[in-house]
């Protein structure tokens, strides 16, 4: 529980604490905050071990070191400080209490002050709340890092990689689907998910130097991108391990175990990415096509492309009980006919999401009726969508 007391009565608790030592240290509201917040998605604060429902601060000199974990990730942080008191030492504090408060203090200097089993947090002149802490001492520790394969990534490339999770499986029957699995394409890192319906697969441009002792793995898709979307250095160091996929940045260092399993082989579906017809589409157009067709209520959200044979042009269709839509798409050549295939529209309009915003254009290649569809964007091959059609 916190409460709020005066200065004047804080300095008398001190005071009066003998038996303890004071653990004192002034941080930037903005610079707690951002560690905190990120501790958060990762501690959970509730439904689990109670220990784990708190974050652990350790001061060491000037240096405030934030750690939070689950019982399959961990975060540490590195905050600067003015460690004023002196001494360094270790406590837990609660996160869905804690974090609350420090967020709805005021910006600029706080100061941080245990004493026994509670910490009192001082902000400028108008009063001191405090909350009570726990002891470090049965904490989890850290797992180890090896840092004998270090990959640096640019941030922009790993969020690509992260967007695999919109199209990873939410089913609690197939953890390796819930997943995303990154491997050795190639010679360069690349990062794929399905759900069954759909897959993502992007190659990046990062070369994997040493592909004899790379490891390939499975990462919780959920985790993995709420942190990768998080993180604000333009690189960010990679390791994988062989129990941990780790990234690190400047002042953050985060663990997450991989998924013990066996990903599905998808090579024989990429075989035929090249095969049948494909028709270069207006990305914007086909986006607001989409949202009008699945404001239908039809089973699947699906739509039909098909030929208008009496105009020659391509068209989408959609229709329930009680509505229809057919639309014409602007399509530059149809290169040796189009077969009429069915698809999932939500799924498609959620590929349309995915690569450079700057990217107009989309290819969407269909070999049958009953055979996937591959979506790529125009000028950046380095990602496949593909789709497999509605019955």
């Amino acid at each position: 529980m916190r409460s709020v007391v005066t200065r004047h009565e804080e300095e008398e608790v001190l005071q009066n604490d003998g038996n303890s030592e004071v653990i004192a240290f002034n941080v930037e509201h903005n610079a707690i905050m951002n560690a905190i917040n990120l501790c958060s998605k990762v501690a959970p604060s509730s439904g689990a071990i109670p220990i784990l429902q708190c974050i652990k601060f350790e001061i060491s000199g000037n240096t405030l070191f934030v750690t939070a974990m689950d019982t399959e990730q961990s975060l540490l942080q590195i905050v600067l400080i003015d460690n004023y008191g002196g001494n360094d030492g270790s406590y837990l504090f609660p996160v869905k209490e804690g974090i609350d408060l420090v967020k709805k203090l005021p910006h600029g200097n706080l100061e941080f002050k245990k004493s026994g089993s509670k910490v009192y947090i001082s902000y400028g002149e108008r009063g001191s709340a405090n909350l009570k802490v726990l002891s470090s001492e049965e904490y989890p520790s850290l797992p180890e890092l090896d840092l004998s394969e270090v990959m640096t990534i640019p941030i922009d490339v790993l969020r690509k990689g992260a967007f695999a999770k919109t199209f990873s499986s939410t089913a609690e029957d197939s953890p390796a689907l819930s997943g995303i699995y990154i491997h050795n394409n190639g010679g360069n890192l690349g990062f794929v998910s399905t759900d069954r319906h759909r897959i993502y697969r992007y190659i990046t441009n990062v070369p994997i130097e040493n592909q004899e002792t790379f490891n390939d793995c499975i990462v919780p898709a959920i985790k993995f991108k709420m942190i990768v979307d998080a993180l604000r250095s333009e690189q960010v160091d990679m390791i994988i391990t062989r129990n941990y996929l780790v990234l690190r940045e400047r002042d953050t260092v985060y663990f997450c175990r991989l998924i013990d399993a066996g990903y599905p082989d998808l090579s024989n579906i990429f075989k035929g990415m090249n095969k049948g017809t494909s028709v270069r589409l207006s990305r914007g157009e086909l986006d607001d096509t989409l949202n009008r067709a699945i404001s239908l209520e039809a089973s699947n959200k699906r739509v039909t492309f098909e030929i208008d044979e009496a105009k020659g042009v391509l068209v989408l269709h959609a229709e329930s009980d009680n509505s229809e839509i057919l639309e014409e798409l602007t399509v530059a050549n149809i290169d040796g006919g189009f077969p009429t295939v069915k698809f999932n529209g939500k799924f498609l309009r959620e590929a349309l999401l995915i690569g450079d915003r700057e990217i107009k254009h989309v290819n969407l290649r269909v070999s049958g009726s009953q055979l996937p569809g591959f979506m790529t964007m125009e000028g950046d091959p380095s990602i496949t969508f593909v789709i497999n059609p509605c019955v």
